[in-house]
């Protein structure tokens, strides 16, 4: 048997895989934000440096001392060498090609002073820099080199500072961040699992608990499981086992009941059965043989009769719901009952009638139909003292079906127990052969199609039965002149 995940494990899968994704996911936007924010800082210090470096130049190139502007030039050129160097020796380059990662001793950056026809007065010029490029005080950004270099310019009283940078070093400071972010992350998430795994652990306790509350308990215990402590989570579940728990009990118990109304139903005939046998053994006269043997066939035919009616409640009992999709003449299946029903209605001189102005469907299985109105019209035969009458009629939307017999009736204490197995009343007792199981047969069916019955006395003689068809399960057929 292939059991599915363990339920913390599930959980503490998803929890991990969700940190993962937020960790990605945040360090993604933050590594943006970084990068934008440290390209805007960057761009500033160039500027500002460009600034610093011109207003230097100035007074230096005023004095005629080259030299000296030469020299302030090339010192703050190494001091920018110096600090973009330290990126080429960053080891833990994991958002970025490292191909592309400069040598160690790679020129990174270039300063250089020009006058307004492009004459380069101090300084050492990027290559594939264009002179003639208008002089244009900001920023902008050349490609040298396979490389992309930002390049600030200011100029006042007719010098002009250029400071180009390597602009793919600055990346590598962005990419730094973000690996110190995600090791600081990735050292966490042991302990956040760790600490989700004795979360889901303690509290799927009570799952446990309730495990072995169910496991602990006997065959025959069929009570309620006990609610308390249970997390409210779970309340539906355990409800839902409690109901089939009940209802489990209730089938239990009806078997029970159904077994031994059935012992003590078929003990009547059986020993009707041995004795008659004792008798025809015994005897030596014929008419007595012929008495004896028609005894048994009465009893042969009752016990046939009570096996045929426990078969269909047995049936009726492993059915959940009956099948809907059908379609079923009222009126065609009336006539097929009655017509089983005629040799039955003649010996007992009783006329049966269907009185209906139209004829209508009724959804459901045609055979389980056809039993429950065979069962009903039988009763009716049965008891009735000369007419059995099926009449149909329409009530708030619904259909109700009566069938009612000139009979002697059933006592008023006795109707609530009418529908019940093997419940039979005192005159029925006296008069007609029978299991009373018909009735709960009628009932059983009744249930499955969603079907209302119920029983009543008329007020000059006999009973009727009432088959109540909610709206929805009928409908009328259509007049086809």
């Amino acid at each position: 048997m292939r059991y599915s995940a363990s339920l913390g494990r599930r959980l503490l899968s998803i929890l991990t895989a969700a940190m993962l994704v937020a960790l990605v996911v945040t360090v993604s936007s933050l590594l943006g934000y970084v990068d934008k924010e440290a390209e805007e800082v960057l761009d500033a210090r160039l500027v500002l440096t460009a600034e610093n470096l011109l207003r230097q130049s100035r007074r230096h190139v005023r004095e005629g001392n080259l030299n000296e502007a030469w020299l302030a030039l090339e010192t703050v050129r190494g001091l920018e060498n110096a600090w973009l160097g330290k990126f080429t020796d960053a080891e833990k380059i994991v958002f970025g090609d490292d191909d592309r990662k400069p040598e160690a001793d790679d020129v990174r950056s270039y300063i250089w002073l020009t006058s307004d026809d492009g004459e380069v007065v101090v300084g050492e010029v990027l290559p594939g820099y264009d002179p003639n490029h208008p002089k244009e005080q900001g920023l902008r950004t050349i490609r040298h080199g396979g490389a992309e270099w930002r390049v600030a310019e200011v100029h006042k009283e007719g010098l002009h500072l250029h400071v180009a940078q390597r602009d793919d070093l600055r990346a590598y400071l962005v990419r730094e961040i973000g690996w110190k972010l995600m090791e600081k992350q990735l050292i966490a998430i042991p302990a956040i699992v760790f600490v989700l795994w004795l979360g889901i652990r303690r509290g799927l306790r009570p799952l446990s608990r309730l495990s072995e509350q169910v496991a602990s308990r006997k065959p025959d215990n069929l009570q309620p499981v006990q609610l308390e402590q249970v997390p409210s989570e779970i309340i539906p579940l355990v409800r839902s086992i409690n109901e089939l728990l009940e209802r489990l009990r209730i089938t239990l118990e009806s078997e029970r009941n159904f077994t031994a109304d059935a012992a003590h139903e078929l003990r009547s005939p059986l020993a009707v059965v041995r004795n008659v046998a004792r008798i025809m053994a015994r005897s030596g006269n014929l008419a007595e043989v012929h008495q004896a043997s028609e005894l048994l066939d009465q009893s042969a035919v009752r016990m046939a009769d009570l096996l045929s009616q426990l078969l269909h409640l047995s049936r009726l009992d492993s059915l959940v719901q009956a099948d809907p999709s059908g379609r079923v003449s009222l009126r065609e299946l009336i006539r097929d009952v009655v017509g089983e029903l005629l040799p039955l209605a003649s010996e007992k001189g009783v006329h049966v009638a269907y009185l209906a102005d139209e004829d209508v469907f009724i959804s459901g299985e045609g055979e389980l139909l056809r039993l429950m109105f065979r069962n009903l019209i039988g009763n009716g035969v049965k008891y009735g003292q000369q007419d059995v009458g099926i009449h149909t009629r329409i009530d708030e939307g619904s259909l109700l079906i009566d069938i009612v017999d000139d009979g002697p009736g059933v006592d008023v204490n006795e109707l609530p127990h009418l529908f019940e197995r093997f419940y039979r009343n005192q005159l029925a007792k006296q008069r007609v052969e029978g299991s009373g199981l018909g009735l709960s047969i009628v009932r059983r069916v009744a249930e499955l199609h969603g079907f209302d019955v119920s029983a009543a006395n008329r007020m000059e003689a006999g009973l009727v039965v009432t088959v109540r068809v909610p709206p929805g399960a009928w409908w009328q057929v259509p007049d086809e002149r």
